[in-house]
């Protein structure tokens, strides 16, 4: 079994690389990324193309999970516009291709409220990744909703808002009042959750995992 990793070098990308190369279930781990990876573990694939618009195409055959950890901020981005070609074009251009090359099983990481009828522009974007993904029709797709995400990051330019956020997020992180900040998860327990669902016997042909479970299946497999 193959997997492929897209956005492998932000926050929660990083950790389903690392648990990925971890796990023997997998002979190969693919990374398809803009720049080589440093450190990165030896039994991970690097596939570097500076021109994101082409990834489609870089991809490999013979790939059975599609992992997706990939997104960008409005800010790094430049705008809403530019952020939705990343988060929603690029994700789905490259799903698209995966499950053509015959790929099966699709996991990507998109957010807390994430809804197609959501006001938040932050929240419609990750709801149409959604609805858009859905309709690719893998045999398996898992949908991963994390609340604050902790960890750290490759950038910490992520704005003020996030920092307040990440700051409250540790300090009631699975505490009586971690439901009031949508259950904070750390980026390396997402990556692990993911993981574990894609080699999961669940055969569930759309699962969507909220914050609050990632947080108690990280305890289940931590205490396997």
């Amino acid at each position: 079994m193959n997997a492929l990793v897209v956005g492998a070098t932000g926050l929660c990308g990083a950790a389903i690389l690392k648990h990925a190369a971890e796990s023997t279930s997998f002979n190969k781990v693919y990374a398809l990324v803009r720049r080589q990876i440093p450190n990165a573990a030896a039994r991970v694939e690097t596939i570097v193309n500076e021109q994101s618009d082409s990834w489609p195409e870089s991809i490999p055959a013979g790939v059975d999970v599609f992992f997706s950890g990939l997104g960008t901020t409005r800010a790094n981005a430049g705008g809403l516009e530019n952020q939705y070609k990343v988060d929603h074009d690029l994700n789905i251009a490259v799903a698209k291709a995966a499950k053509e090359r015959g790929c099966r099983v699709c996991v990507i990481v998109s957010a807390i409220g994430a809804s197609v009828n959501a006001r938040l522009p932050y929240n419609k974007l990750k709801g149409d990744i959604e609805r858009d993904l859905l309709a690719l029709d893998f045999e398996r797709t898992v949908i991963l909703r994390p609340g604050v995400l902790l960890g750290e990051r490759e950038t910490h330019h992520k704005g003020f808002g996030n920092s307040v956020a990440v700051f409250l997020g540790k300090l009631v992180y699975r505490g009586r009042f971690q439901a009031l900040l949508g259950y904070p998860v750390y980026g390396d327990e997402v990556g692990q959750v993911a993981v574990a669902l894609a080699l999961s016997d669940d055969k569930s042909k759309v699962r969507i995992v909220e914050s609050a479970e990632i947080l108690s299946l990280v305890k289940q497999e931590n205490t396997q």
